[in-house]
């Protein structure tokens, strides 16, 4: 009888532990449909393209400088835990502007262009470079 008893309660526990599973990866799919519903849902506001982060650089912790586009003048600006500063207005000449060629890159390329640099930071340590 004892024997019988133990075998059900691992039987229990294994399927108590199934149950459980199923539910989490449940409740993780749901979250993910909920979120994507409510990214596209217009629920979150949405800009119109007017007002974009150029660069931004850290001063001091808590203390950021950013070079803000706003329609078609350039600002730089200075954000703290209490306030934001407007520095001064720039003009499109002032500005160095990089061209990346990320915008059509797939993910898998920009790793391996990724990982390829590291490997050759890490090789030029190691060789004293």
């Amino acid at each position: 009888m004892r024997i019988l008893i133990t075998e059900f309660s691992a039987a229990a526990g294994i399927f108590k532990f199934i149950v459980l599973f199923i539910v989490f990866i449940a409740v993780l799919v749901l979250a993910f449909y909920f979120t994507k519903w409510y990214a596209n849902s217009g629920m979150v506001k949405k800009g119109y393209g007017n007002i974009r982060v150029i660069e931004s650089y850290q001063v001091a912790p808590g203390k950021v400088v950013y070079i803000v586009k706003i329609g078609s003048k350039f600002v730089s600006i200075m954000t703290s835990k209490d306030n934001i500063v407007k520095l001064t207005e720039l003009s499109e000449g002032d500005l160095e502007f990089k061209e990346t060629e990320l915008n059509n890159a797939s993910f898998k390329d920009v790793m391996g262009q990724m990982i390829s640099n590291r490997k050759m930071k890490d090789d030029n340590k190691k060789n004293g470079k």
